[in-house]
This record gives structure tokens, C-alpha cells and sequence, in this order.
């Protein structure tokens, strides 16, 4: 084989020497190269490891040879350590059929071969994270509301000219993160949702976006509009599942894409705070008069600036039932059928809970300026982790305020 510096090059040269499809996997068993897989059976058995190499179990410390992984059907993978002169650093993988063991050759150039490329997945590895550390630097100053015009100009050119971003008429942000009330590792799971959809656009696109975390909070540019939906199918393995996700609108320039981030953030906790109303991946055009409650500085508001009925009703005992039944009604343009029927109970037993809400709340539920306020007040309420409770989540944790991780 021709010596090589490359991680790719040296692993194809590998496989043809042995003539076994071989592929590399990082540390936390995510796919990074392969070499050709020229069969339709090899093709299937590689995206079996696109889709779920990153679920399987690391091999524990301590061990440096080959370890042999069921593949079904009495088939084995094959996982050999790969090392750098200090640290294991990622694994080489390839498929062996039933009834088929390594002959003695294989195992040597395997052995062989795996010391090369760890030390060229190390420094791939290390490229990586100055190149992660360098799109952080450039992304957050592009999104830094301090930042005058020019100095983001030059971000935006610069990130485009390092090709992080492709060059595009359009862009949008999108924010990533589990809601405030669940502070746990909030930025490590930003940082794996981000990752998750670098590498599913890398695999599944052509677009080159970029991405980092900002503040406690995941953020990416795309140089297109976004896809709820291929979003949200990248949120769905276990280890995201508390991930939510903002999609802000589109701009013309790279330089003003804080905008759409903007949006995105906001659309982002609409998700987080009104989970029953909203999915788990959002649209800033989703949003509608939230898009205007939201920018209101809801950390300083207090039951005090809410209308009166509002206050009235939040201050009763009867308030865990009474809110969800006022706010159902109101959402159903005051109609009782429907409104018993998304609740779930008899029209009787809702004629009953609304005399008690008149009757709480001093407000004639037939008057339509006041029902404005009480919808408009409960909605403020609801966005400002006042009522506890929003699809069996809560809204915010004691003490802190659903706002308290966002950059200003």
C-alpha cells in the first residue's frame, strides 16, 4: 500500500488489500468513513450502521483486541480498537458471514492497519474540534446583538469563505434545546441534537450548514428553509427525547440571520412551555399572536399584571380545573359542544363549571371585550410558567424563570 496521510484514502487501501469492506467509527460508535461497499448486500449492511451503530454499546476499558458482535443469523461484527499513542480514539468495523472465521493474515493486517488509522483518525478528530471551537467563535458573534453591521458582514463572509455555510439567497435558523424547566445537562443535549443534524444533513444532503452552542442553547444556519419534518425524525432516537426545536423564517442575508434566530428562539419555547398546543419541532409562522407575547418581558411579569378575572380565577381552588375548562372554551370561540367534547366531559357538567367561572371571576363570559381579556390573560399566564402545568409538564422549575436560559 502507498503511504498516505488521509483517513479515507488509507482506509480504502486497507480494504482492497484485504478485500474486506471496512468501516470507522468514533468514539461514540457514530459513523466517520467507510470504504466502497460495492454490493447490495454491502450497502444494506452499511446503512444498517448509518442508522444505529450509535446505539450500540461502547467496548469497555481495558480492552485492546477484537471483540466479535452478534449481526443475526449466525453473522458477527467485528470491532478492532483503534488507538492513538496515548488514547483509544474510535473503531474499525467490518462484517463476517456465518460460518466464516478470520484467517490468520486478515487478523495481522487488520492489527496493522488499525494502528495507522488511529493516528489519523486522532488528528482528524482534532481537526474537527478547532474547526467546531472556530464556527462556535463566528456564529455566536454573528448572533450578538452588540455586534455592529460591518462586523457582522465580515462574520458572515468569512464563515461562507471557510465554507461552514453555503452561499444562498436564503437562510434560517433553527434553535435547539430541552425546555428550561429541565436544567440536567441541558447544554450536552443541545450539543448531541446539534451533532445529530449536522450529520444527518451531511448524510442526506448536499447543503453545507452550520452549527454550535450559543448560550446553553443549540443553533444552526442553513442556507435554505427548513423541514419540520426531517427535523423532528432526527429528535426522535432516546437519547433526544426531551429535545425541542424552534425553526425561525427565512432571510435574504447571511449578516441578518439573527433575526431568524430570534425567531427561531422564540418558537423554540413555544414548544417548551405550551407543549399541548404546539408539536415538538415549531415554525416562527406557527406561532400567530404568540409571536407578539413572547417578545413581551414575560420573567417580570407577575399575577398583579394579569386582568383582574384572570387573577380572580388563578387565586380560586377550583383553578386546576377551572383554568384548562375556561381556556378550552375560549380556544372553541365559546361554543359548548365542542368545548365539552375536547374536554372530554358531559355539556351539563360544563354548563356547571362555567357558572362557577362567572361567578369567580366577576366577568360576564358573554361579553366579548371580556372575553378577549380573560384569553389573552390566561395566554400571558400560560407563556409565563404561571400555571404550573402544561401537558403534564412543568412550565418552569421553582425559582427559575422559563427565559432564564435565553441570550438577549
Amino acid at each position: 500500500m502507498r503511504p498516505v496521510m488521509n483517513l479515507d484514502d488509507s482506509l480504502q487501501d486497507l480494504s482492497e488489500a484485504l478485500q474486506r469492506r471496512l468501516v470507522v467509527l468514533d468514539e461514540r460508535m457514530r459513523v466517520l468513513a467507510y470504504s466502497i461497499h460495492e454490493s447490495e448486500e454491502d450497502r444494506e449492511r452499511l446503512s444498517h450502521l448509518l442508522a444505529h451503530s450509535d446505539t450500540w454499546r461502547p467496548l469497555p476499558a481495558g480492552i485492546e483486541g477484537p471483540e466479535l458482535r452478534d449481526a443475526g443469523a449466525g453473522a458477527r461484527w467485528v470491532l478492532v480498537p483503534l488507538r492513538d499513542h496515548r488514547h483509544r480514539v474510535g473503531y474499525l468495523v467490518h462484517f463476517l458471514p456465518a460460518g466464516e472465521d478470520l484467517p490468520p493474515e486478515a487478523v495481522a493486517g487488520l492489527a496493522e492497519g488499525a494502528g495507522r488509522l488511529g493516528v489519523l483518525l486522532s488528528l482528524r478528530t482534532m481537526y474537527a474540534e478547532r474547526d467546531a471551537a472556530r464556527a462556535r467563535d463566528l456564529l455566536a458573534g454573528l448572533l450578538d446583538v452588540r455586534a455592529p453591521a460591518d462586523e457582522r458582514e465580515r462574520t458572515a463572509r468569512a464563515m461562507v469563505r471557510e465554507g461552514m455555510v453555503g452561499g444562498s439567497e436564503q437562510y434560517c435558523a433553527v434553535v435547539l434545546g430541552v425546555p428550561p424547566a429541565v436544567p440536567d445537562e441541558a447544554a450536552w443535549k443541545a450539543r448531541t441534537a446539534v451533532e445529530a443534524t449536522l450529520d444527518f444533513v451531511a448524510r442526506t444532503s448536499t447543503a453545507t450548514v452550520v452549527g454550535a452552542v450559543v448560550e446553553g442553547i443549540g443553533v444552526l444556519v442553513f442556507p435554505r428553509p427548513v423541514v419540520a419534518e426531517r427535523l423532528e425524525r432526527v429528535l426522535r432516537t432516546p437519547a433526544l427525547a426531551e429535545v425541542r426545536a424552534g425553526i425561525g423564517g427565512p432571510v435574504g442575508r447571511l449578516e441578518d440571520v439573527r433575526t431568524s434566530y430570534g425567531q427561531a428562539e422564540r418558537a423554540w419555547l413555544a414548544a417548551c412551555l405550551d407543549p399541548v398546543t404546539y408539536p415538538r419541532v415549531t415554525g416562527w409562522a406557527d406561532l400567530g399572536l404568540d409571536k407578539l407575547l413572547l417578545d413581551l418581558p414575560l420573567d417580570r411579569l407577575t399575577v398583579d399584571d394579569l386582568p383582574d378575572g384572570v387573577r380572580r380565577l388563578l387565586a380560586s381552588d377550583h383553578r386546576e380545573v377551572d383554568v384548562p375548562t375556561l381556556e378550552a372554551y375560549l380556544d372553541a370561540g365559546g361554543e359548548a359542544s365542542s368545548t365539552a367534547a375536547a374536554l372530554g366531559i358531559h355539556r351539563s357538567t360544563l354548563y356547571y363549571r362555567l357558572e362557577r367561572i362567572r361567578t369567580t371571576t366577576a366577568v360576564d363570559l358573554s361579553d366579548g371585550v371580556a372575553r378577549r381579556d380573560l384569553h389573552t390573560g390566561l395566554r400571558v399566564a400560560r407563556l409565563a410558567g404561571m400555571l404550573g402545568l402544561a401537558g403534564g409538564q412543568p412550565t418552569s422549575a421553582p425559582g427559575l424563570s422559563p427565559w432564564s436560559t435565553v441570550g438577549s
